[in-house]
């Protein structure tokens, strides 16, 4: 695009210095070329930075010296049909809130063991070495004993029922954030669904777009070839592609990213897991019941 903006630009001073052209033509080309090199400045930027934080993710000196592929990788098949929900239950964040569930259900019943009596039982033996004892008769070596004790709480003015009630109500917020974490899963699932189709249709709509501008700028060099036509319109209508070849390749970028939230949102592959599913299937339909 920067090479098309520059080519447009020395049309405009050419046309300018025999007289078809003026100074405001070619102050617009200038501005356009001046925008075209930020844009490619600010790319350039990006794709180092991108390329020095992978280096960092491998334990290599971020000197920008690894080599990107110039295209990009394919989008995986399509998302499939039926997902189970037990799929969101390996994701990080339900799994340590089902983990506060549960220590909150045994702090409840914690608190409730605090108010009933406890029974304490104990039991030792120990062998003694040493010549005094030998001068008894009755003496046996070990020797042992056993005991317990019965341990009630005494009036604490209500604490001990207070407890207990402040750890049921913390059991209910354990549960309902529960709740509320897994519904956000399935929200972020959701969108991640909702956001790839969305983005599939306007993969369609702009591959149609930019075999459109393809099909025009063919059009637009036929008409320049046979002196119909200036080269500035050929120039015009190459910049047109590039735009559209652009917003493709912005979209499908987008596709690959949410694919990745996907799995993101799903705590991991959707396509072991499924398998996995469909081979069970398969097993239990193929083994024969035993009567």
């Amino acid at each position: 695009m920067v090479a098309s903006a520059q080519q447009l630009l020395t049309l405009a001073e050419k046309r300018q210095q025999v007289g078809a052209g003026n100074e405001q033509d070619v102050a617009l080309a200038r501005a356009s070329l001046g925008t075209f090199q930020d844009s490619a400045k600010q790319i350039r930027l990006a794709h180092e930075q991108a390329l020095r934080a992978l280096e960092l993710l491998l334990g290599r000196y971020p000197a920008t010296e690894l080599k990107a592929r110039q295209d990009l990788t394919r989008l995986p098949g399509p998302v499939p049909v039926g997902m189970p929900l037990e799929m969101l239950e390996r994701r990080p964040d339900l799994i340590a809130a089902e983990r506060r569930v549960a220590a909150a259900f045994n702090r409840v019943g914690e608190s409730k063991a605090a108010r009933l009596p406890k029974v304490s039982l104990n039991a030792n033996i120990k062998a003694l070495d040493t010549a005094i004892l030998t001068l008894v008769d009755d003496f046996t070596n070990p020797t042992g004993g056993y005991g317990g004790k019965l341990l009630a709480p005494i009036y604490q003015g209500g604490a001990l029922k207070t407890d207990v009630e402040i750890k049921t109500l913390q059991q209910k917020q354990a549960v309902a954030d529960y709740a509320r974490m897994a519904l956000r899963a399935i929200g972020d699932v959701e969108n991640a669904l909702s956001a790839g189709a969305t983005l599939g249709e306007r993969e369609q709509l702009l591959l149609r777009t930019a075999a459109d501008n393809q099909r025009a700028l063919d059009l637009e060099q036929t008409r320049y070839r046979v002196g119909k036509t200036d080269l500035r319109s050929v120039q015009q209508q190459q910049l047109n592609v590039y735009t559209a070849r652009l917003s493709l390749l912005r979209v499908q970028s987008e596709q690959l990213a949410q694919r990745v939230n996907l799995h993101l949102a799903l705590g991991g592959s959707f396509e072991t897991r499924l398998a996995l599913k469909v081979t069970t299937e398969l097993n239990s339909t193929q083994t024969p019941s035993t009567p």
